[in-house]
């Protein structure tokens, strides 16, 4: 699909690109660019770019070099460094003076962090949420919650991890606050670059949707207070397992932050 067909506002869930149409860093990639509409060359950078960092091609504290990445983008230097400026404010990206930019690595005090904020906008949008879901939005929930299930069963990590943001994604757009939905959009997908690097026990999945399947009974009951208490509670289990998951799979660098293995 060309990009320009599936731009998303940061507002939407971030879902990975399937891997067969995933593209490349060597190769591949300017000529899908070139496919799609060239007037807004830095919104589909930011796209290709943004995917390849979550999905891991862009290793933590990997160099972005400019010129390699223009030519293979089929972009100038002025829409990839409005890009890097783009995936910058979205902590994806860190910009150095007069050196470029490198794929950020997270601390482990950002990382905490990201997951106590996630949790205290879902808290904040839990009760408002059960206020104003439509019939038709709860039984979307319900369905993001089967598919979720059947994932885990079968061991279909990518899937599960699409489903999951999206349930949480849908509690948050039901409260009808924009600029929740956009904070929790953007704190989310500095989240899920991670989730590509480690992986987790089916012991923590059956945790995991064992807390889910409370979560849609009070979505569906439209128990508000008990809402916000179980999501924030399942982030803040959800935390404790990624941190400690991390700590196995990198290992620590002086400043605190995450390398890969």
């Amino acid at each position: 699909m060309p990009l320009h067909q599936a731009r998303r506002t940061r507002a939407d869930p971030v879902e990975p690109m399937p891997s067969a149409t995933r593209p490349a860093l060597d190769g591949g990639v300017g000529a899908i660019l070139r496919r799609g509409e060239r007037g807004n060359l830095h919104h589909e950078a930011v796209t290709v770019l943004r995917r390849m960092i979550i999905e891991g091609e862009l290793k933590f504290g990997r160099r972005l070099p400019e010129n390699e990445l223009c030519r293979q983008l089929g972009i100038s230097r002025t829409p990839f460094r409005e890009a890097m400026r783009v995936l910058s404010s979205e902590g994806l990206v860190t910009l150095l003076p007069r050196r470029g930019a490198v794929v950020a690595t997270p601390s482990v005090d950002e990382f905490k962090g990201l997951f106590l904020a996630i949790g205290a906008v879902e808290g904040a949008c839990a009760p408002l949420a059960c206020d104003h879901l439509t019939i038709a939005e709860v039984e979307r929930v319900k369905r993001l919650h089967a598919e979720m299930v059947e994932a885990a069963e079968h061991g279909r990590r990518r899937d599960y991890s699409v489903a999951n943001e999206a349930i949480h994604a849908a509690i948050v757009a039901g409260a009808g606050n924009e600029f929740l939905r956009n904070l929790h959009a953007s704190l989310t997908l500095r989240v899920s670059r991670v989730r590509f690097f480690i992986d987790t026990p089916r012991e923590a999945w059956r945790r995991a949707m064992d807390e889910h399947r409370e979560i849609l009974q009070a979505v569906e009951a439209r128990q508000g207070p008990q809402l916000a208490a179980l999501l924030i509670a399942h982030m803040d289990k959800s935390c404790g397992d990624f941190e400690h998951l991390l700590r196995q799979s990198t290992r620590l660098l002086p400043t605190g932050r995450f390398i890969t293995l």
